[in-house]
C-alpha cells in the first residue's frame, strides 16, 4: 500500500521495493503505474535465496559466490590469516558486480573476444552485456552466444574489485592505451570526452527511464500474451489439487503408487514440453495425491542422483515458495533426460499451500514425513542423492514473539545434526551408475558434452551422513556455528568468514540485504543476478506470473525451447577431459582456453581445504571467486562456469587476436 501511496502522488516516480515472500510479488507488477521500463524493481529475498540454493544443487558452493557479489568489502595482503585458505576466500569475498558503458574500442568485438581482452589487458572480469541502452526493457545477456556483437553505447557488466578498476574499460582508447603495459596507467584522455558526455545520458536514461520507441509493439505482444492466457484458462482447471481435495474433505490421501509394487524410478521417456516462454519445463497440472507417497513407497522406488528438499513445518507455518526453488531445476537449458528428480520431505497438509504454483513443473515427488525422524530421511535415500537442501518455512509474526535467536533454527539446525549422525548400511549402498561409459565422456567438443560431464560426476553411495552433501537454510547467520562441531570458526566471527558459509554448506537471507543498496546504483545488475540464478530472465513470464494462473503452456501455447537468452550454471572438473592440460598450471591459462575454445565463462574455484586429503569423498571444500591470473590449479579443483548449451567450441578464427590483426589492417 505504500507503493500504491507514492505512485499515486508521482507516478513516475523509481521505486525500490523488498519483499519478503514471492507470492506477493504478483501484487506489484499489477499495480496500473508500476514501470520495470522506468526502474521501478522490485527484490523478493525468499526468490533470490532458494534460487541460489537450487543452482548449488548442480554446482556447490555457487550461493556463497554469487552472495559475495552483493556485498561491500575490502581486502588487504597485510591482513593475516591463522589458517592458509582464508587468504584465497577472503580476497575472492572483496569482488563485486559493476556495469559501466563500454569504450567505443570494443565495438566489432564479440562478446567472446572482448571478454578475453578485458580479462588480460584490463585486469576485469566481463560477465554480460547489453547492445541496446536506448531499450529500458530488452535484458543483458549474459555470456551471450558468438553471433553477440559489442556496439557504441553498449553496457558491460563487470567483476572487479573497485571502480577504479572496472573505469578502465570506460575509459580504454584504441590510440592512446595501444601500447600501455599496465593497466592502472589506463585513465580518462581528451578523446574520451565527448564518450563520456553520451554516457552520461544513457546512465540519466536507465535510472530516471524515457519515452520507449517500442511502446506500441509492446501493446500488442501483451495482446497477444493475454490471448494465450485465456486460452490456458479455458483448457485447464483452476488447480487439480484443489478440486478434488475440496471433493474428498480431509479423509486420507489416496497414493498413487501400490505399495507391494516395485517403482524403481526410470527417465521420463516422453516427448518434453516447454512452458508458454520456452524457458521452462512444463506439465499439464495433476492432483497431489498422485505424488504423494509413503515412507515404504519412497523406499521402494529406490531413487538415485535425486535432489531432496526437507522442509521443517508447523501448523501456523507460511508457505516457503519452493516455486523459485523448482524453477531453475527445470530451466530448459537443461535436458529432459538431465532432469533429477526432487524429492520433498515433508508435511503433506503444508504440501498442500505448496501445491498449487508447482504442480505444473514435472518429476516432483511428495514424501510424507520429516526431516527430524531418521527412518524418514533413510527412506529417500540420501545415501544416494546429488543434493539434501534443509529449510524451515517461516513462522507467523505472533509465533516469533519472544523466540530467542538461538532458537529460531532450533528445527533446521537438528535435522541438519540428524543427517549428519546417520550411517547407512551395505544393503542401502547401491552404487549410482552412469548411463555413459566414463572413456566416452572425455572430449567436451562432443556433442552434449557439459550433459555428459554431468552423467559423469555422478556420486557413489557413501557410508555416514558426513558425506552426503547438505545445505542448510538459516533465518539468523548466528546460527552457523552449532551446525558443525568440526569447524574451527572462533566466538563472534562474522557470518562470510564461517567455515559452513565459505563451504557453500549454510546460507542465510541476511547477507542479501544490502542488494537494495547495489539496485539503487545500478538498476539493471538485478536481471544480472536473475539471469544467472534462474537461467534467463523475463519479462513476459513476470507478466504471465503475476495474472496468477502460474506456468501456462499447452497445444498452441508452449514454445519451443528458447535457449538464446539462457545461461547454464556448471562446475566441471580440471583432473580429466581436454582442460585437464591445466592442473597444476594458472588460472589465468585456463580461463582463456576455457572461454576461447569451448564459451566456457569462469568465475571461480571450488577447492579442497586440504588437498592432499583424499581418505574421504567428505572433504570439505571452500569457494574461491575469481581467483588471480597467476594463482596455480590443483588437480582436485572444480571450477565454477557459465555456459551456453548451443555453444559446442569456438571458432579460434574469431578470436581476440584475429581481431587485433583485421583492425591493424
Amino acid at each position: 500500500m505504500r507503493v500504491v501511496s507514492i505512485k499515486n502522488f508521482k507516478d513516475d516516480a523509481r521505486v525500490i521495493v523488498q519483499l519478503l515472500q514471492y507470492h506477493n510479488k504478483a501484487y506489484l507488477q499489477n499495480i496500473p503505474s508500476w514501470n520495470v521500463q522506468a526502474g521501478d524493481i522490485v527484490i523478493c529475498i525468499a526468490e533470490l535465496r532458494l534460487g541460489l540454493l537450487a543452482q548449488s544443487c548442480y554446482a556447490p558452493g555457487f550461493s556463497t559466490l554469487m552472495a559475495n557479489f552483493f556485498t561491500t568489502r575490502s581486502f588487504s595482503e597485510r591482513k593475516k590469516y591463522n589458517d592458509a585458505w582464508l587468504m584465497d576466500y577472503s580476497r575472492g569475498t572483496s569482488l563485486e558486480m559493476y556495469a559501466r558503458r563500454m569504450s567505443d574500442a570494443f565495438a566489432g568485438m564479440t562478446f567472446t573476444q572482448a571478454c578475453e581482452f578485458c580479462y588480460l589487458r584490463l585486469k576485469i572480469v566481463l560477465v554480460a552485456i547489453k547492445t541496446d541502452s536506448s531499450d529500458l526493457a530488452t535484458m543483458p545477456q549474459v555470456n551471450p552466444p558468438p553471433d553477440c556483437i559489442a556496439m557504441v553505447g553498449s553496457i558491460g557488466y563487470f567483476i572487479a574489485d573497485s571502480t577504479e578498476e572496472v573505469e578502465r574499460a570506460m575509459y580504454y582508447c584504441a590510440l592512446c592505451h595501444r601500447d600501455v603495459d599496465d593497466p592502472t596507467q589506463i585513465k580518462k584522455c581528451a578523446c574520451q570526452m565527448e564518450a563520456e558526455a553520451h554516457e552520461d545520458d544513457e546512465l540519466v536514461k536507465m535510472v530516471r527511464g524515457g519515452a520507449p520507441p517500442q511502446q506500441m509493439t509492446r501493446a500488442r505482444d501483451d495482446l497477444y500474451l493475454e490471448g494465450k492466457i485465456w486460452s490456458f484458462i479455458r483448457r485447464y482447471p483452476t488447480s487439480p489439487a484443489r478440486s478434488i481435495t475440496e471433493g474428498q474433505g480431509e479423509s486420507e490421501p489416496q497414493l498413487g503408487v501400490d505399495p507391494g509394487s516395485s517403482i524403481k524410478r526410470q527417465p521420463e521417456k516422453a516427448q518434453a514440453q516447454y512452458d508458454s516462454t520456452g524457458m521452462f519445463h512444463w506439465c499439464p497440472g495433476r492432483p497431489i495425491e498422485s505424488v504423494l507417497m509413503s515412507r515404504q513407497q519412497a523406499a521402494r522406488a529406490e531413487f538415485s542422483g535425486h535432489i531432496v528438499i526437507c522442509v521443517i513445518s508447523t501448523p501456523g507455518s507460511q508457505i516457503v515458495g519452493l516455486h523459485s526453488f523448482v524453477l531453475p531445476l527445470r530451466s530448459a537449458v537443461i535436458k529432459p533426460e538431465e532432469i533429477r528428480d526432487i524429492v520433498i520431505l515433508s508435511d503433506h497438509a503444508f504440501m498442500r499451500k505448496e501445491w498449487q504454483y508447482i504442480l505444473n513443473l514435472p518429476r516432483i515427488n511428495i514424501v510424507r514425513g520429516t526431516a527430524l525422524n531418521r527412518a524418514d530421511l533413510r527412506s529417500v535415500t540420501l545415501n544416494t542423492c546429488k543434493m539434501c537442501v534443509i529449510l524451515g518455512a517461516p513462522s507467523t509474526g505472533v509465533q516469533m514473539v519472544n523466540v530467542d535467536n538461538a532458537l529460531i533454527d532450533k528445527s533446521v539446525i537438528l535435522a541438519t545434526l540428524n543427517v549428519r549422525a546417520m550411517k547407512f548400511s551395505e544393503d542401502e549402498a547401491v552404487e549410482m551408475v552412469s548411463s555413459q561409459p566414463p572413456s566416452e565422456m572425455g572430449s567436451v567438443s562432443e556433442t552434449d558434452s557439459m550433459y555428459q560431464q554431468r552423467k559423469s560426476m555422478q556420486t557413489r553411495a557413501r557410508q555416514t551422513g558426513y558425506e552426503v552433501p547438505l545445505i542448510t537454510d538459516l533465518i539468523r547467520d548466528t546460527n552457523a556455528q552449532f551446525l558443525d562441531q568440526d569447524d574451527d570458526d572462533k566466538p563472534g566471527t562474522e557470518f562470510y568468514m564461517t567455515q559452513p558459509y565459505a563451504c557453500g554448506r549454510a546460507f542465510a537471507g541476511t547477507v542479501l540485504d544490502l542488494l537494495m543498496i547495489t539496485s539503487f546504483f545500478n538498476p539493471v545488475i538485478v536481471n544480472v543476478f536473475r539471469t544467472m540464478i534462474f537461467g534467463g530472465a523475463s519479462l513476459e513470464l513476470e507478466k504471465i506470473l503475476a495474472e496468477g494462473a502460474g506456468l501456462i503452456g499447452g497445444t498452441n501455447i508452449s514454445k519451443p525451447a528458447q535457449l538464446k537468452n539462457q545461461v547454464l550454471v556448471n562446475q566441471f572438473s580440471i583432473s580429466s577431459g581436454p582442460l585437464s592440460v591445466h592442473a597444476e598450471s594458472t588460472y589465468g591459462g585456463l580461463f582463456i582456453d576455457a572461454l576461447v575454445s569451448f564459451g566456457r565463462l569462469c568465475l571461480g574455484v571450488y577447492r579442497k581445504m586440504d588437498p592432499t586429503d583424499d581418505s574421504s569423498r567428505a572433504a570439505k571444500r571452500f569457494v574461491i571467486t575469481n581467483p588471480p591470473e597467476d594463482f596455480i590449479l590443483d588437480p582436485t579443483d572444480l571450477v565454477f562456469s557459465l555456459e551456453r548449451p548451443e555453444i559446442k567450441t569456438v571458432d579460434p578464427k574469431k578470436g581476440l587476436t584475429a581481431f587485433l590483426s583485421k583492425r591493424e589492417e
